[in-house]
C-alpha cells in the first residue's frame, strides 16, 4: 500500500514577502498597545480561536491512496438528506424479568459435598447442580424405616381381626356365639383398618419427604451408589444460564441461602429512568431501541411494556419498563445501556455510521473522497445519535462522498505525515 500526503503551497512573491513584514510590523505595534492595557482587558476570550484551530486540521492537506490498492480497505456512502424522528434518550440498566429468574435453595441445613455447574454455564431443567450431606436424611430415613415397620404390624393386625371377625360369622350362623362377641369382633375389624390405613399414610408421608423434599430414592436398588444415594441433590427447576454461585464444596448452607441464581438471557428488560417531564410522551406499546456504551454499531429492538407505578423520592424519576427480546449473548443483567424513543414528526438530517467519525487533535473530522485517489480531511460538528448513526450538524453537504470503513487507517497516515512534516 502505497499512501502520501500532499499539502498545496501558495506561491510566494517579492509582494507577499513585503506585506508578510508589514503585518509582523503591525503585530508588534498593537501586541505593545495591549500591554499597557488594564488587565481585565486580556480577560476577553479569543472567540476566533477555536474555528482557526478547527480549520488548521485540513489545511490543504490530502492523502493519495491508489484506486487498486483501496479493494476491501476503503467503503465509502454518498450523503443524502434523511427524514428521522426526534429522539428521547433515556439512561438504564438491564435487568432480569421477575418471572425469567430462579433462586435456588435447600429445603434443609446441610454441607455442599459436590459441584457440577459453574458460573455461566447453560444448565437444563432437572438437571442436578450440585449435592449436599444433612442429618435429616438420615433421621428421614429412620421415620421410613419405622413407618414401613408399623404398616407391616398392623397388616398382620387388620388380617387377624378379619379372620376373627370371619370365625365368629360362622360360629353366630351355627348359635355358638352371641350377637355381642360378633359385634365385638366386627369392632375390632374396623379398627384394625383404620390403624392400618394410618399406617399406610404415615408411610407415604415419610417417602414423600424423602423423594420429593430431600430429593433422594426411599427405596434403593440393588446396584444403587449408597454414597450418592445419601446426598441430597439441588435440582435445576427451569432451564438458563448460572448467573450466580455460591456453594463450594465445604460451604454450609441453610434454608436462607440462595446457592444458585438462574436466568434466561433471551427476554430481558431495560429499566429506563424518566423524568415526569418527558412521560407524557410514552404509551406502552411504543417501539424503542436499546444500545450500550462502548459497543457501537449493536442496537436492540425493544417495546415499552410498563410505564412504572412509583416514582424514586430522591430523583424524581421513573422506571419505564422495556421488553427486549434477546436471542444473542451479549447482553447482560445490571449493564448500563441508553434506551432511545421516536416520539413527534420527522426532521431532514445528515447521518453517518459511527465508524466514519474521527478525532484529530480533539477535533471530529470525516475523510471526503475528492477523486478516485485523493481524500481530504473535513472538520464538522456532529450531533445526538439517531437509530445508531451521528448526525452531522456541519462541515459537509448532501452529495458528498465520505469514507465510512477504513477512515481510522487514513487519519493514522495523515497523523504520520504531518509528524514527518514537522
Amino acid at each position: 500500500m502505497r499512501l502520501r500526503v500532499e499539502r498545496q503551497r501558495p506561491l510566494r512573491s517579492s509582494n507577499a514577502m513585503l506585506t508578510l513584514a508589514t503585518l509582523v510590523v503591525m503585530t508588534g505595534f498593537a501586541s505593545g498597545c495591549r500591554s499597557s492595557a488594564p488587565a481585565g482587558a486580556n480577560a476577553q476570550p479569543n472567540a476566533s480561536s477555536e474555528p482557526a484551530a478547527s480549520k488548521s486540521a485540513s489545511d490543504g492537506a490530502e492523502i493519495v491512496l491508489p484506486a487498486a490498492e483501496q479493494r476491501g480497505v476503503i467503503t465509502t456512502t454518498t450523503l443524502a438528506v434523511q427524514q428521522e424522528p426526534s429522539l428521547l434518550q433515556f439512561a438504564g440498566r438491564i435487568v432480569l424479568p421477575d418471572n425469567e429468574s430462579w433462586h435456588v435453595g435447600v429445603l434443609t441445613t446441610g454441607r455442599i459435598e459436590r459441584v457440577y455447574a459453574n458460573l455461566g454455564n447453560y444448565v437444563h431443567k432437572g438437571e442436578v447442580l450440585a449435592r449436599m450431606h444433612s442429618h435429616d436424611v438420615h433421621e428421614a430415613r429412620a421415620a421410613y424405616a419405622m413407618a414401613l415397620a408399623e404398616r407391616n404390624r398392623l397388616q398382620s393386625a387388620e388380617s387377624l381381626a378379619q379372620v376373627n371377625y370371619d370365625r365368629m360369622q360362622r360360629l353366630y350362623a351355627l348359635r355358638a356365639a352371641s350377637v355381642e362377641q360378633t359385634e365385638q369382633a366386627r369392632q375390632e375389624l374396623v379398627n384394625a383398618k383404620t390403624s392400618l390405613a394410618n399406617g399406610i399414610t404415615d408411610v407415604v408421608r415419610s417417602k414423600t419427604h424423602l423423594e420429593e423434599n430431600l430429593g433422594i430414592p426411599a427405596d434403593l436398588p440393588a446396584n444403587e451408589n449408597s454414597e450418592i444415594a445419601e446426598l441430597i441433590p439441588i435440582i435445576a427447576p427451569a432451564s438458563g444460564y448460572v448467573l450466580q454461585k455460591n456453594a463450594t464444596p465445604g460451604t454450609t448452607v441453610a434454608p436462607a441461602t440462595d446457592i444458585f441464581v438462574l436466568g434466561d438471557t433471551r427476554h430481558l428488560w431495560m429499566l429506563a429512568s424518566v423524568g415526569q417531564e418527558l412521560l407524557g410522551q410514552l404509551k406502552v406499546g411504543q417501539s424503542a431501541w436499546v444500545t450500550l456504551p462502548g459497543v457501537p454499531g449493536q442496537r436492540f429492538t425493544g417495546r415499552i411494556s410498563n410505564l412504572g407505578q412509583e416514582f424514586d423520592p430522591t430523583t424524581r424519576r421513573l422506571q419505564v419498563r422495556i421488553d427486549l427480546e434477546h436471542p444473542g449473548t451479549i447482553l447482560r443483567p445490571e449493564m448500563l445501556a441508553t434506551a432511545e424513543i421516536a416520539v413527534g414528526e420527522t426532521h431532514p438530517l445528515i447521518v453517518v455510521p459511527p465508524e466514519a467519525v474521527q478525532q484529530v487533535n480533539g477535533q471530529d473530522v470525516v475523510f471526503v473522497r475528492k477523486s478516485s485517489d485523493r481524500f481530504t480531511l473535513r472538520p464538522v460538528r456532529v450531533g445526538n445519535s439517531v437509530n445508531g448513526k451521528v448526525v452531522i450538524a456541519e462541515g459537509v453537504h448532501p452529495g458528498e462522498e465520505i469514507v465510512t470503513q477504513g477512515s481510522f487507517l487514513l487519519k493514522s497516515q495523515f497523523l504520520k505525515a504531518s509528524m514527518q512534516g514537522d
